[in-house]
């Protein structure tokens, strides 16, 4: 092991003495509860680059964080030499209103790019939890989307092009900074989802798309969740192109000022939003009603168009975010195909009954919010919850939990191992970057 004060110094006058150095932040930097031994904040990804290849050569590890919004993700990290924080290298570098693009470094918060889009009458389609501080680069790695995905697609589908800081020393560029392009592999698409396990994200460029002359919410009360979730697909199915379409139970929607509360803890509250001209709101708002009706909503309720940005900033929030401490919640997230999502959440209720669950069952996502106090998450309601749902398609992530119950977390690996452990040694042959907390404990 070497010394981490010694070593700061060298790195430090490898990259000519412009990157920070935090000895004694440690603590605030901690992932998992696991205190690094040295914190090193690069401004820009060559800087990222040359720390990565320093850390390598020597054997250590080194994990990358933004605002740190997933810094308690499961499992709990055995050691944790040095963590690379990025929010240094931010600002946007590029943006070009007339083709919707933007390109930005990844220490960017999202809420200071969506303010720059905002003065041209633009925004990026993500309505990411964590909104006030979650950086672009936080956001890509984890591939935080939001409901928004159903009209706009994913953070994947609207990422263009990328440079990466591998653990060799090599800063790469994969994409294009042109919507319409079909020049080389999409490399870059490697990293959204990868948790930092695979390089540095150091800029990226972004679809972008207009606001919304006028934004629409109805909110739609349902006794069953089954009727809720055939309601969200057949309004994914309809032509209306309505904007997103998340489902809430009695506990989550109690969290969202401006909405009525359900009069039974039992019910489901399906809220869908609306946006483009007037009329287009209005045609939204009466089809999205009358499917809802069809589908046996016992209630309608529309929101003041003044107050739809301020509500659905909240209702962001509740899928995965910022509502539920981590000292007091495990988080979940569930995916499946959109048809199976009311079996998702048939078993998820069985599971954890005290959940709070928040869904977007037209995407087939679930999130789980189960409180510690009233939860139980040992190996046996684990592996029967794998096994209600082994006879569907899905997959399974914890977002976070407390260190002192998620050591024992295990989660069904569905995607093809060999080609992630390729993949891996590919990119980081030397397991600098997070080791043992990718897919499969690579």
């Amino acid at each position: 092991m070497i010394d981490a004060t010694s070593f700061a110094t060298s790195l430090q006058q490898a990259v000519d003495g412009r990157m920070l150095v935090h000895p004694r932040a440690c603590e605030a930097y901690a992932i998992a509860g696991c205190t690094p031994k040295l914190v090193l904040s690069p401004a820009s990804v060559e800087e990222a680059s040359r720390t990565a290849q320093l850390i390598a050569d020597e054997g250590e590890s080194l994990v990358v964080r933004g605002a740190g919004t997933k810094s308690w993700r499961p499992p709990v990290p055995e050691a944790v030499f040095a963590v690379l924080d990025m929010t240094r290298c931010e600002g946007i570098v590029a943006h070009e209103p007339g083709d919707l693009t933007v390109t930005v470094r990844a220490g960017t918060k999202l809420a200071h790019l969506q303010s720059a889009l905002s003065r041209h009458g633009q925004f990026l389609p993500c309505d990411a939890p964590f909104a006030s501080h979650a950086t672009i680069g936080g956001m890509l790695a984890a591939a935080t989307s939001g409901s928004l995905t159903l009209r706009f697609g994913g953070i994947r589908d609207n990422t263009l092009g990328m440079r990466v800081a591998l653990s060799d020393g090599t800063v790469a560029y994969s994409g294009s900074k042109v919507v319409k392009s079909v020049a080389g592999y999409d490399a870059y698409k490697l990293f959204i989802g990868s948790l930092g396990t695979l390089g540095v994200i150091g800029e990226a460029t972004l679809k972008v798309a207009p606001l919304a002359a006028e934004d629409g919410l109805l909110a739609a009360r349902f006794r069953s969740h089954r009727d809720a979730a055939g309601a969200a697909i057949d309004l994914a199915r309809s032509n209306l192109f309505v904007w997103s379409a998340s489902l809430h139970d009695g506990a989550s929607t109690k969290r969202i000022d401006a909405i009525p509360a359900v009069a039974s803890p039992n019910d489901w509250l399906l809220l869908v939003r609306c946006g483009g001209s007037p009329a287009t709101v209005r045609r939204q708002i009466g089809g999205s009603a009358r499917i809802c009706k069809a589908r046996g909503a016992l209630e309608l309720f529309e929101a003041p168009a003044r107050e739809v940005g301020s509500i659905w900033a909240q209702v962001a929030e509740l899928a995965g975010g910022a509502a539920y401490p981590v000292r007091d919640f495990v988080v979940a997230k569930f995916s499946t195909l959109p048809t199976a999502s009311a079996e998702l959440i048939d078993a998820l209720l069985v599971a954890w009954p005290a959940a709070e669950i928040v869904a977007h069952p037209a995407l087939g996502v679930a999130f789980a919010h189960a409180p510690v106090d009233r939860s139980s998450f040992d190996a046996a309601r684990l592996s029967a919850l794998w096994s209600s749902l082994k006879h569907r398609e899905f997959n399974a992530a914890f977002l976070s939990a407390p260190p002192g119950i998620s050591r024992g977390f295990t989660v069904p690996i569905t995607a093809p191992i060999e080609l992630q452990r390729r993949l891996k040694h590919a990119l980081d042959p030397r397991g600098t970057f997070d080791p043992g907390r990718g897919a499969a404990g690579l």
